[in-house]
């Protein structure tokens, strides 16, 4: 069997009292409700319906999006037949994204393994 592994913990005073309020409605410690807790998140994390893989939205990469797609706009507002231009390279960009994407991503998930 492995020793276990200690780990300090700060909460928040709301999610301290939900933490507590937890225990004692299932008469738990606040240890087994931290690692009962932790357990259910963890496999609830791991069964999501999003597939192995899939991005996640989150904040970062939705304001990342949006200042993208803003500078392409503000790009293709000063250049001479510059929406033309940006329709007839989002090809080329989407292939770009993906390969610069792959980078990111861990051998052999994502797409095709690198060597």
């Amino acid at each position: 069997m492995r020793t276990s592994r200690r780990f300090q913990l700060r909460l928040a005073e709301g999610l301290a009292q939900e933490l507590e309020d937890f225990a004692r409605r299932h008469g738990l410690g606040l240890c087994a409700s931290i690692r009962t807790l932790i357990e259910l998140g963890l496999k609830a994390e791991s069964s999501s319906s999003i597939p192995e893989g899939a991005p996640k939205d989150s904040p970062a990469a939705l304001a990342a999006l949006t200042a993208s797609e803003h500078a392409v706009l503000m790009v293709a507002s000063v250049l001479p037949e510059g929406e033309h231009r940006m329709r007839s390279l989002a090809e080329r960009a989407t292939v770009a994204a993906e390969e610069r994407l792959a980078l990111f991503q861990p051998a052999g998930k994502g797409g095709e393994e690198r060597s």
